[in-house]
């Protein structure tokens, strides 16, 4: 069980570092950091307090579609939404010390956030100890109505790319935080996840990865 802890942890933390990365290689930001982003171009607040609540406001959600066990929930998913968002700010400082000079190592900086990204996604996804409120709203629709989590997802990610979108375009008039960094992240992130579950699943055979 220590050892689920330890990877959960490690994996919030990389995956912040990862989506901090490709923010910072100024090719666009991640699904999930997409309308924090805009967010944060808008008003004084730092990114990782509009990812807390960007978790918060897929929460709700959550909630309205299954109000059961409504505490355990949020007493599971919320502190760490709380700890993600502060280790997001934090990890935005850490890589913005990284300056790319060139479109390449833009491009080369924007993969290796997507990588990182990967390896936390993977790291959470193995350790099976809690999950965020966006995945926790997937499994509400899922139980209730049913579906394809893969669909699902997607569905979500592309709900906050919209949103992202509008407010951007709003705000200033034209598009924010969405661009080859955002594509490489959403392209890379699921299959290079996938090999790091079967790395994890090789450190502990005995825990077997999800694939």
């Amino acid at each position: 069980m220590f050892a689920r802890f330890v990877i959960f942890f490690f994996g919030l933390s990389i995956m912040s570092l990862g989506i901090a990365t490709v923010t910072n290689a100024g090719l666009g930001t991640g699904t999930v950091s997409a309308v924090a982003f805009v967010l944060n171009h808008m008003t004084d607040f730092s990114m990782g307090f509009f990812v807390f609540l960007t978790n918060v406001f897929f929460f709700i959600l959550q909630i309205i579609i299954d109000h059961r066990a409504v505490w355990q929930k949020a007493l599971r998913q919320l502190p760490i939404c709380f700890v993600f968002g502060m280790i997001f700010d934090v990890s935005l400082w850490i890589s913005s010390h990284v300056v790319p000079q060139t479109y390449i190592e833009h491009l080369l900086m924007a993969f290796v956030g997507s990588v990182l990204t990967a390896l936390g996604i993977a790291s959470l996804v193995f350790a099976r100890l809690a999950i965020l409120p966006p995945e926790g709203f997937v499994l509400a629709i899922m139980n209730r109505w049913g579906g394809s989590f893969g669909t699902l997802k997607m569905s979500v990610d592309l709900f906050l790319l919209v949103s992202a979108v509008s407010l951007s375009l709003i705000a200033f008039g034209e598009i924010l935080g969405i661009r080859e960094g955002t594509l490489i992240t959403a392209v890379c992130s699921g299959p290079i996840a996938k090999v790091f579950l079967k790395v994890w699943g090789r450190f502990f055979p005995k825990h077997r990865p999800i694939d």
